[in-house]
C-alpha cells in the first residue's frame, strides 16, 4: 500500500493530480458554453462536475487555472456576465466534445473547430448544444477560489433557471432511463467510459432487515 501525506509543497499537485483523477471517477462531463462580453463564444468539456443541491436546483463544475496561472476563457467569461450552459457529453459527442478541449486561437470558436451547433438559449445569452440531449441554463451564483497559482481550481455554482431534456430519454414515470442517455464518464488520462450495463440496487430497509 502506497502512502501519500499530502504537505504545503507547491508543486506537489503535479504528482497528486494524475492519481486523484485516476481513483475519483468515473466523472460525469460538462460540456460548458460560456459568452465574452464581447459575444465571443466558447465550448469547452470539464470533468470536475455535478450537482450539489436539489432545492434551489444547483450545479457546479471547477475549471483550474492555466499553467501560466491565468483564468481559461470559460471562467473569464461567466466572471464577465454571469451566465453560462451545460450540456451533456454522450457517446456520440465524445470525440467532438474533447475537441473542444483544443488550444484553438482566441478567434476560433469550438462550436465551429468541433462541429457541434450552438441554438438559442430561453433565458440565458450563451447558446445550447444542439446536438446534446440535455442543456441546462444556468445563472452564476458564486465562485469559490482555492488557490491562486497553476491549477488552481474555481468552483463555480449556477442556478439552474431551465432544464431542456429530449423527450425521448423519459420513461413512463418521466424520469431518465440511463439506458437511452448514454452519458460519457471521464477517467484518468486519455480514458474514457461509457455506461453499458447499468443496474438497479434499492436501499434497504433496517426494519426489513431485522
Amino acid at each position: 500500500m502506497t502512502t501519500i501525506e499530502v504537505g504545503p509543497k507547491r508543486e506537489e499537485w503535479r504528482q497528486l493530480y494524475p492519481l486523484f483523477i485516476g481513483f475519483v471517477n468515473p466523472r460525469p462531463i460538462a460540456l460548458v458554453s460560456s459568452l465574452s462580453r464581447r459575444g465571443e463564444l466558447n465550448l469547452a468539456p470539464y470533468s470536475f462536475y455535478n450537482m450539489v443541491s436539489a432545492q434551489p436546483p444547483v450545479v457546479m463544475f471547477a475549471p483550474a487555472l492555466r499553467p501560466d496561472g491565468s483564468p481559461k476563457d470559460t471562467l473569464r467569461n461567466i466572471r464577465e456576465t454571469g451566465e453560462f450552459v451545460i450540456a451533456t457529453v454522450t457517446a456520440d459527442l465524445a470525440r467532438r466534445a474533447v475537441d473542444c478541449a483544443a488550444a484553438v486561437a482566441a478567434e476560433v470558436s469550438e462550436f465551429d473547430f468541433s462541429g457541434l451547433t450552438p441554438e438559442p438559449a430561453l433565458r440565458v445569452a450563451a447558446p445550447l448544444v444542439r446536438e446534446s440531449l440535455v442543456n441546462i441554463e444556468c445563472s452564476l451564483r458564486q465562485i469559490v477560489a482555492f488557490g491562486e497559482g497553476p491549477g488552481a481550481g474555481n468552483a463555480v455554482f449556477g442556478d439552474v433557471r431551465v432544464l431542456h431534456v429530449e423527450d425521448s430519454l423519459l420513461d413512463a414515470r418521466g424520469r431518465i432511463d440511463p439506458r437511452r442517455l448514454a452519458t460519457v464518464g471521464r477517467l484518468g488520462g486519455r480514458w474514457y467510459c461509457t455506461v453499458q450495463q447499468p443496474y438497479e440496487l434499492e436501499i434497504p430497509d433496517p426494519e426489513r432487515r431485522g
